[in-house]
């Protein structure tokens, strides 16, 4: 049975690839367009599902994460629910991915880099980069920080504003 593929235990009614109907808004670049791809980006309970022209989708494909255009963000189980299962139910949540998941639910974040722990460690570099876009007065404002495995950010740096909300944000994490 090598190489096939095993049917889903859930399947769900819609497909993950057409999530946004005719055409999308691509997360990276904001062109909407008929032929688009879907990333799904898994922080342990939390699924962000974002959409990409063809251009743009490689870089989100190797990882990066933006929130520009069309996307959901849904729990696990509404995710199993609506697409089917990706897999097993995910394991508990990492320090690190609680902090990229908290910055994932502000409506203002427009980039993520990378846009999960797994991908920071697939970098390998230690402690993890991460650069951060927020849509702040009608401008992109980034910040860049250093994130060591056990979740502790170290040199935030970057635009004040956005250094600012990336405190703000995990503060409470």
């Amino acid at each position: 049975m090598s190489g096939e593929s095993a049917p889903r235990a859930t399947v769900g009614s819609e497909s993950l690839e057409r999530a946004f109907g005719g055409t999308a808004a691509c997360n990276a670049c904001g062109a909407r367009v008929a032929e688009y791809r879907v990333v799904a980006l898994f922080l342990h309970e939390t699924a962000a599902i974002r959409a990409y022209c063809a251009r743009c989708y490689p870089a989100a494909a190797d990882g990066d994460y933006h929130a520009g255009g069309d996307g959901l963000r849904l729990d696990y189980a509404a995710f199993a629910a609506r697409f089917g299962a990706p897999g097993p139910p995910p394991p508990p949540t990492t320090p690190v991915d609680r902090m990229l998941a908290a910055l994932v639910a502000d409506p203002a974040l427009r980039l993520l880099a990378p846009g999960s722990e797994a991908v920071a460690r697939r970098r390998r570099r230690v402690p993890y980069p991460v650069r951060v876009g927020f849509a702040l007065d009608g401008a992109t404002s980034e910040a860049r920080m250093s994130v060591a495995p056990d979740g502790r950010m170290t040199d935030l740096a970057g635009d004040p504003a956005a250094c600012d909300r990336v405190r703000a944000l995990l503060a409470g994490i």
